[in-house]
C-alpha cells in the first residue's frame, strides 16, 4: 500500500502556495507544519490531506485529532509547532505547568478551563454580572471574558478559582485590563494608565464616569491590580 513521504509533503506546499487550500479546510487556528525551505506555515490538516492524495495513500495515518496529524508529519522530518500568537503565550505555559503538577484530576480540569476562562468560573462570571460586559454592559456572550483581577500566575489555586477575583469584560476592555492600562478604583469607577491616549477609549465606548459594581472581595484583588499598574506608571480617573 502506498504511503506518503517527505516529498509528498514538499508537493501538498506547493499546491497550496500556488494554488488553494483544499475545500473543507480552512486556516488552523493552533498548529502550523513549517517548510523548512521557506520558514512559511501550512494548516497541518490541509498539508496531510494532500499529501496522502500525492501518494494515493488512502491509510488511516494522522487519524486522531491534532496529535495523530502531527505526529504523521513529524514523523517525516517536519517541524509542526504553536501558531506565532500562541508561541509566546503565557496560556500555554500556564496549562502545562498545572497539567504537570501534583493536583488531582479533577482539580486539573477545573483550573485549566479557568485559565481559558471557561466553565465554572466562566459561569459564575455570567451568572454574577447577568451575562454583561461588568463595565459597558454589553450583553453578547461570545465576545465576553472571564478576566481573572489578580492574574493567573501571580494568584494561588484557591484565587484562580474564585469567581471574586473575576470580573465579565468585552474583549477589548479585558485586552486593555489584562495589560494594566486600566483598572478600578474602590467605587468601580475607570482608572486608565498614564501611558493611555484617553481620545483612543471613546472609539471603543470607554467614556468619563462609567464604572462597575463592586463586592468587599472585588475590591480586594482590585487593590492588588492597582498596584501593580502602579509600578509601570500612573493611574488617574478617565
Amino acid at each position: 500500500m502506498p504511503t506518503f513521504t517527505a516529498r509528498h509533503v514538499r508537493e501538498a506546499f506547493a499546491a497550496i502556495r500556488q494554488h488553494y487550500i483544499p475545500d473543507g479546510f480552512g486556516p488552523s487556528t493552533k498548529w502550523d507544519i513549517v517548510d523548512g525551505a521557506t520558514e512559511e506555515r501550512f494548516p497541518p490538516k490541509a498539508v496531510l490531506f494532500l499529501a496522502k492524495n500525492f501518494a494515493g495513500d488512502d491509510s488511516h495515518s494522522g487519524g486522531g485529532g491534532d496529535r495523530g496529524t502531527n505526529n504523521a508529519l513529524r514523523e517525516r522530518g517536519f517541524s509542526v509547532v504553536l501558531k506565532e500568537r500562541l508561541e509566546n503565550s503565557r496560556e500555554v505555559e500556564d496549562i502545562e505547568a498545572v497539567l504537570a503538577s501534583q493536583a488531582d484530576p479533577t482539580m486539573k480540569k477545573q483550573l485549566v478551563n479557568a485559565r481559558l476562562g471557561q466553565g465554572g468560573f466562566r459561569e459564575a462570571l455570567l451568572e454574577i454580572w447577568s451575562g454583561k460586559c461588568a463595565l459597558t454592559g454589553l450583553a453578547l456572550e461570545p465576545v465576553l471574558r472571564a478576566s481573572h483581577i489578580k492574574p493567573w500566575r501571580d494568584a494561588d489555586n484557591r484565587e484562580r478559582l474564585d469567581p471574586a477575583n473575576g470580573l465579565l469584560l468585552a474583549a477589548s476592555v479585558d485586552a486593555l485590563f489584562d495589560r494594566n492600562l486600566i483598572s478600578f478604583d474602590d467605587q468601580g469607577f475607570l482608572l486608565v494608565h498614564s501611558t493611555v491616549e484617553r481620545s483612543s477609549l471613546s472609539r471603543i465606548g470607554l467614556q468619563t464616569g462609567m464604572r462597575v459594581a463592586l463586592t468587599d472581595e472585588n475590591r480586594v484583588y482590585l487593590r492588588w491590580h492597582r498596584a501593580k499598574c502602579k509600578t509601570q506608571g500612573s493611574l488617574s480617573l478617565l
